[in-house]
């Protein structure tokens, strides 16, 4: 079995110190109502819609009825206008060298051909495009590593909330490996993993996996978000030991490394 210690020995990829810029970003289904209350996540909308009290469901009832579900957006997540040679013309020319964008949020919505999500994916419903794959081509030829955000776990998804060993079996980890073989990241990010200590998720496992058999294995950056971050986000991920960080145990880091992104999760 993997041990954290050898996990943790191993140096950043050399690409990602000398970094000091890159574009992360959210772009799913919550971008059609786009909307949260100040100071909270828009990408937070479903969640936020189940609390019949809140803010979130107030604008919903009011701007589409109470009878219209999370899943009816999808149909008009249409990303009619994305020029993906352009958006990666624009990030080269912004000084960035790397890009990060959301395969798969909390609601579970992925934007690549997921066979663990069927009919819940970008090329089944709303814009039938691999938009993580479309991106991905011109950011790389523009000279830009590309990157991924995964969300470990699925708010409403049935065998998440029935049986978590399964879920990360037979729905998480063939994710994983698929986007991981299937796009070649040179960063993975891993959101959600204060939901489960490392071992229900896996994580030595696949990151034994990822950083010894993976086609990536000799630059991808493994990140993931503190538990106790600063209260506002950085442009530049911290270079910190996972265990180092403020608050932080090893039995919370789903995916420890060399770094470690500031990114701080809403309290639910």
């Amino acid at each position: 079995m993997p041990t954290w210690e050898s996990l943790d020995s191993r140096p950043c990829p050399q690409w990602f110190d000398e970094a000091k810029f890159g574009i992360f970003i959210h772009w799913g289904v919550y971008s059609v109502p786009a909307w949260a209350p100040k100071g909270q996540y828009a990408e937070w909308y479903w969640h936020a819609m189940s609390d019949k009290t809140g803010p979130a469901w107030q604008f919903h009832v009011r701007t589409y009825g109470e009878h219209f579900k999370y899943q009816d957006f999808a149909s008009a997540f249409k990303a009619e206008l994305f020029d993906p040679a352009q958006w990666a013309d624009l990030f080269a020319r912004s000084g960035a060298r790397y890009v990060v964008l959301t395969s798969k949020h909390h609601d579970g919505f992925c934007l690549w051909p997921s066979a663990q999500s069927w009919n819940w994916n970008s090329v089944d419903v709303g814009p039938h495009r691999d938009l993580l794959g479309d991106l991905t081509a011109p950011v790389r030829a523009r000279g830009l590593k590309m990157g991924i955000y995964y969300s470990l776990y699925e708010w409403y998804h049935p065998l998440y909330q029935s049986d978590v060993a399964r879920y990360v079996d037979e729905h998480m980890l063939p994710q994983l490996k698929d986007v991981a073989e299937r796009y070649r990241p040179s960063l993975l990010f891993a959101d959600g993993e204060w939901e489960h200590p490392s071992e229900v998720w896996r994580s030595a496992e696949f990151l034994a996996w990822l950083f010894n058999e993976s086609p990536v294995r000799d630059e991808v950056v493994a990140c993931t978000a503190p538990t106790t971050p600063p209260s506002t986000a950085t442009s530049a991920p911290e270079r910190l030991s996972p265990r180092a960080a403020s608050g932080r145990s090893a039995a919370a880091s789903a995916l420890p490394s060399a770094t470690i992104a500031t990114k701080t999760p809403p309290t639910t």
